[in-house]
């Protein structure tokens, strides 16, 4: 895609050559701003590769043809590009590509971006520094245990992520909050540190209540919330 784009650029510049220095003040007016590039968050429950659609937002002026080709990267550097043009319908949406064993899990990056632009007298090709992001998580488990001795109860999470690096669930050991139910409503009882993906907390209760684990997403990882047991 790159060999084409510098293919284009190379007939626009013999183009401009051909038509000499009276079009200088119409090539000083053409202008292309990218606004907003973007994607979706994704959820990683397999090893699989995944298909997303990036978006793209942009003003013109005075500009007929124009491309844009955005660089996408994760946490082990590029993967894949999206590419926009004039020439597409639509021109503003690119279906991509990415396999998450390979290039990992949170924060995506999508830009910066090569853009040629041109009219009937002049062209332009220079680098877009507009970023956008989204987000791969890996889709996150959680369950609770409960056991009660006299007005002791105790009450262990076991969490896992679904990480496709490892090509299936592993230990995860997030930051969980023990709940209980008071009403309608869930109320924090603790946050404890889970190691090895397992935490533990003791509540001394004299009759049965509902409890349940929750913990938020991170920026690799989802949020969870385990079922709710009685004791």
């Amino acid at each position: 895609m790159k060999f084409l784009k510098r293919a284009l650029v190379a007939s626009f510049a013999a183009l401009a050559l051909s038509v000499g220095p009276a079009v200088s003040a119409e090539a000083a007016s053409m202008s292309f701003d990218v606004t907003k590039l973007s994607a979706t968050n994704m959820v990683i429950s397999n090893d699989n590769c995944k298909y997303f659609t990036v978006y793209l937002k942009y003003k013109k002026d005075n500009v007929g043809y124009w491309s844009v080709d955005s660089e996408i990267a994760g946490r082990h550097g590029s993967t894949t590009e999206a590419y926009f043009g004039s020439y597409k319908n639509p021109s503003t949406k690119d279906r991509n590509m990415i396999c998450p064993s390979l290039d990992g899990l949170g924060k995506y990056r999508i830009g910066p971006s090569e853009v040629s632009v041109d009219n009937d007298y002049s062209w332009d090709a220079f680098t877009d520094h507009t970023k956008g992001y989204f987000y791969v998580r890996g889709k996150s488990y959680a369950s609770l245990s409960s056991k009660r001795k006299g007005r002791t109860v105790t009450l262990t999470s076991s969490t896992k992520v679904y990480h496709p690096e490892h090509y299936g669930k592993i230990k995860y050991s997030p930051k969980v909050k023990f709940q209980v139910k008071s009403g309608s409503k869930w109320k924090t009882l603790k946050t404890v540190s889970a190691k090895k993906g397992k935490a533990t907390y003791k509540v001394k209760s004299k009759s049965k209540r509902y409890y349940r684990v929750t913990f938020s997403q991170v920026s690799w990882a989802t949020g969870a919330t385990s079922k709710s047991v009685k004791r």
